[in-house]
């Protein structure tokens, strides 16, 4: 059975049919046998990457570990993924990334950094024949969002979504400090890194890195907008800088919303200033996969709402990041459409309802995926899965 992409991390793959987890720990420890991959051969076959020389057989080995974890593979485990007697592990070569500290009966692999590590190794027989064959060591970060769509909300709560059927693949509490992390929107890096706001208008929201496999935050800007304004919509742009919107004046009949960029210095910048005269009711504002900020405007901002007669429903502003040239492209049929995402080649939208809806940016029509029951205030896809 083909797994689904956001499956794959975290996994080790030794064989075909067999995986072994490796959990978030200061070391893990390979120590068992592997068994020899046929599905993994280099040239396509259904026989074993190996040398082989008057029946000793060298088969590569493919394992697997997280960032910053020591994974510590025995030379009992080595030899028992070959084919021979009398055998011993003559020397293991220098790993093409992390390092690799050899011990008594063991060797002790790290890596600060994610990616894919390969080395070769040697194997001796009882009648000194040797074989070569080679190890590859996939390096993950297990904090990096895996599934294709996520829902949050003051409740805490980080919601995981196969977007295409609305069903829910895991929920896990957003911890900072200890406490509830209320959240109010998040977004995802190209790498699977993702963020969330709270809903701190005191000090005008903080932005969070979360572990997605375990929800706990920390702290990654403070003070995205000014304080007592609230920030509404987040998304990332190509060079790394947060988008928000800053509501000055929230609640109150002199409301206005500016888009801002914030740096990850802080610094802020204006995408689109207060005096062009849109305002934000919820909604959100991303990045999609074709350039463009797509940011949902209030049916009194909103001209193409307004023409259609749709009172409540909000308007889809496209805006170009980099010339700031703005162009209004639909009218949303349904009102109050909260978190947005992009996933699986489509827009995703909740409702107040608690409805999970796809959007045409074309043309603003909805349609029901499926009555959730639970009210995301934000929401991100994932754009590893684009």
């Amino acid at each position: 059975m083909k797994m689904p992409k956001y499956q794959l991390f975290g996994i080790i793959i030794v064989s075909a049919v067999s995986v072994v987890s490796f959990q978030n720990c200061s070391q893990a420890n390979f120590s068992q046998a592997p068994v020899n991959a046929a599905s993994s051969t280099s040239d396509g076959s259904n026989t074993p990457d190996s040398a082989t020389y008057d029946g000793l057989k060298a088969n590569d080995i493919t394992l697997a570990t997280n960032v910053g974890v020591t994974l510590n593979i025995s030379t009992a485990s080595i030899l028992a993924a070959n084919s021979g007697s009398s055998l011993k592990v003559q020397s293991v070569g220098t790993p093409s990334l992390g390092t690799l500290t050899a011990k008594a009966t063991s060797y002790d692999y790290v890596s600060s950094v994610t990616g894919t590590a390969t080395m070769s190794y040697t194997i001796v027989d009882g009648q000194n024949n040797v074989a070569s064959a080679k190890i590859t060591i996939k390096v993950v970060d297990s904090s990096i969002a895996t599934a294709p769509f996520y829902g949050c909300n003051t409740d805490g709560n980080l919601y995981s979504l196969d977007p295409q059927t609305g069903t829910v693949l895991k929920t896990v509490k957003m911890t900072y400090n200890g406490a509830k992390l209320e959240c109010t929107d998040m977004v995802i890096s190209s790498s699977g890194e993702l963020y969330a706001k709270d809903n701190e208008e005191s000090v005008g929201s903080n932005a969070y890195k979360v572990d997605a496999t375990t929800g706990v935050a920390t702290l990654y800007q403070r003070n995205l907008v000014t304080r007592g304004d609230r920030a509404v919509g987040l998304t990332l742009l190509a060079d790394g800088k947060l988008i928000t919107s800053e509501e000055h004046n929230p609640g109150t009949s002199s409301q206005t919303n500016s888009l801002i960029a914030i740096a990850a210095d802080g610094v802020k910048t204006t995408v689109i200033p207060a005096s062009a005269g849109y305002t934000m009711y919820g909604g959100d504002v991303k990045l999609l996969p074709d350039g463009y900020l797509y940011w949902t405007i209030t049916n009194a901002t909103s001209t193409l709402c307004k023409n259609a007669g749709a009172g409540g429903n909000q308007g889809i502003l496209r805006i170009d990041p980099v010339s700031k040239a703005t162009k209004e492209v639909a009218c949303m049929d349904k009102k109050n459409i909260f978190g947005l995402g992009f996933a699986s080649k489509a827009l995703y939208g909740f409702s107040e309802q608690g409805n999970l809806v796809r959007v045409d940016v074309n043309t603003g029509k909805t349609t029901l995926v499926k009555a959730t029951g639970l009210v995301f205030i934000g929401a991100a896809a994932n754009p590893i899965l684009w």
